[in-house]
């Protein structure tokens, strides 16, 4: 009798521990409620924890695979709770504290796109947690590739400097930073030009009145920009109020006619691009993009939307990005048509991902119209931790326009910082015949998110709360996407067919780029 009646208070104790944990079989409007849901998260850690827990629950998208590699999910329920629960006995919980418990909180879980944010009602501020960070982080190309962006001078012709295996370059570069970069320009431009002409007029052996209100508003305009400039560096003024106060700049001082003195657009502190093209001597196109929004500069109807009422000095730097790209593809069309084509690169090295859209400019120039299906995605449909739809091809727009389907070898180069459509492109590049993806395992971030809030009720995963607003925030993709094979990549990456380390200290030495001229070498030898 003994013996039963502790097995049955066992049986009671998981029912109460199970049941605390609050599962629902109701869709929480948690992108539009800031009240019901977040109530008891606005007073207590715990209820943060309970609201995170439960959203996860109901919402992430691989807990197969968290379960097949061994995860409990409840199980980090029980442990976890006590531990918010002690915090909620403090008043003087740290933001350092906060953060290094909702990182073991969320160190287990492999989706490379989550992100989670808790508020510290003790200090008032928010910490941020992205778990596929942290786990990049310890690889061994993180820190080298960190600040990289692949720079082509050492291979420019030799009047330029370089050794000449570069015959035609072109670039365009949009986002608010480098058009700041662009009036600091030491050829005579801008910034510099201000400081000479300043320095001219006062050295005038009879400078008028009006060489004189000139000089002037110089010598304000330079004040001014060192200001800004100071401001940005030590991290006293956001991109966002850097570009306000630019463009204030920028307006106060247009009568003086200073050169590549524009006010810069808003929409480019978003939407701002790198793109880089290069024809290289053996007959190989080369293409560089910083992260994929090139639909807002290709798309009329995204540049509507993008740039409404763009003004002459936005409408250049679009044409410019729509030029390099389309000079790329214009020699990969010609010399494939006439048989001399060696090879193309594409370059997503440290490119963050973004516009699904962007697939057709990219890879799908190079493939045949009517799209193409490198992988499967199935999306979460439902509220049961393994509610998920079937599986199905995912298919990615190809360029509609009449082109030749390129049969040359294409060599995609990536790094552990290629994330999203990055790794979507490498993925597609390795399913190709004619592929090969060369350099360091991407981020391991390939699952999508849909952008709209709104859709969070439809597709049960998404934006959870509002950023720097509600007590909890938490970005959660909407589905998976893997090989043909069934292979899921979150946390992983993918790997390339040749490994080859980046060399920093020659890139930083010589200009000299390892993992480029290990394309190079295999798009000439075939090894």
């Amino acid at each position: 009798m003994k013996k039963n009646i502790i097995l049955w208070s066992m049986v009671l104790l998981t029912v109460l521990v199970v049941s605390c944990r609050e599962e629902s079989d109701v869709v929480h409007g948690y992108a539009f409620d800031d009240g019901l849901n977040f109530k008891e998260a606005e007073k207590s850690y715990a209820g943060k924890f309970k609201l995170l827990w439960k959203a996860l629950d109901q919402n992430y998208a691989i807990w197969d695979y968290e379960r097949d590699l061994g995860l409990d999910w409840d199980a980090v329920y029980d442990e976890y709770l006590p531990k918010y629960e002690a915090l909620d006995s403090r008043d003087n919980v740290t933001d350092d504290e906060l953060k290094t418990l909702l990182s073991q909180t969320l160190a287990p879980l492999h989706d490379g796109h989550l992100a989670a944010q808790m508020k510290n009602q003790n200090t008032g501020n928010f910490v941020t947690v992205v778990p596929s960070a942290q786990r990049v982080s310890q690889r061994d190309d993180y820190s080298i590739s960190e600040d990289f962006t692949p720079e082509l001078g050492a291979y420019f012709p030799t009047s330029q400097g370089g050794n000449g295996d570069i015959e035609v370059y072109a670039e365009a570069k949009t986002s608010f930073v480098d058009q700041l970069v662009a009036v600091y320009k030491t050829n005579g431009q801008g910034y510099r030009w201000a400081k000479t002409e300043a320095e001219r007029i006062k050295n005038l052996p009879s400078p008028t009145d009006r060489d004189l209100f000139i000089m002037d508003g110089l010598n304000k305009f330079v004040k001014d920009f060192d200001l800004l400039i100071s401001l940005l560096l030590n991290g006293s003024l956001t991109l966002s109020n850097g570009l306000q106060t630019y463009n204030q700049i920028a307006l106060t001082y247009q009568y003086l006619q200073i050169p590549e003195l524009y006010t810069v657009n808003p929409a480019f502190q978003e939407s701002g691009i790198t793109v880089k093209y290069a024809f290289f001597r053996n007959n190989v196109a080369y293409f560089y993009l910083s992260g994929f929004g090139l639909s807002p500069y290709m798309s009329d109807e995204y540049t509507a939307q993008i740039f409404p009422g763009a003004d002459d000095h936005t409408k250049a730097l679009i044409k410019q990005v729509r030029d390099v790209w389309q000079s790329w593809y214009n020699a990969v069309q010609m010399l494939h048509a006439a048989g001399q084509l060696r090879g193309v690169i594409i370059d997503v090295r440290n490119n963050p991902g973004g516009m699904l859209n962007d697939y057709q400019y990219v890879l799908g120039s190079l493939l045949p119209s009517g799209g193409f299906e490198p992988a499967l995605t199935r999306f979460k449909r439902g509220l049961g931790r393994y509610d998920f739809s079937p599986l199905s091809p995912a298919r990615f727009q190809t360029l509609k326009d009449t082109h030749d389907a390129i049969t040359e070898p294409i060599v995609v180069l990536c790094n552990c910082r290629s994330v999203s459509m990055a790794e979507m492109t490498s993925l597609g590049c390795k399913t190709l015949p004619n592929g090969t993806l060369i350099g360091k395992t991407t981020h391991g971030g390939i699952c999508g998110l849909h952008g709209d809030p709104s859709a969070y009720t439809l597709d049960y995963a998404g934006i959870v709360g509002v950023q720097e607003t509600t007590p909890v925030f938490l970005y959660i993709p909407t589905m998976v996407l893997m090989s043909k094979e069934g292979q899921i990549f979150e946390g992983v990456g993918i790997t390339p067919d040749i490994t080859v380390d980046f060399d920093k200290s020659l890139f930083d030495l010589q200009g000299r780029d390892t993992q480029l001229e290990r394309a190079m070498q295999f798009l000439n030898t075939g090894n």
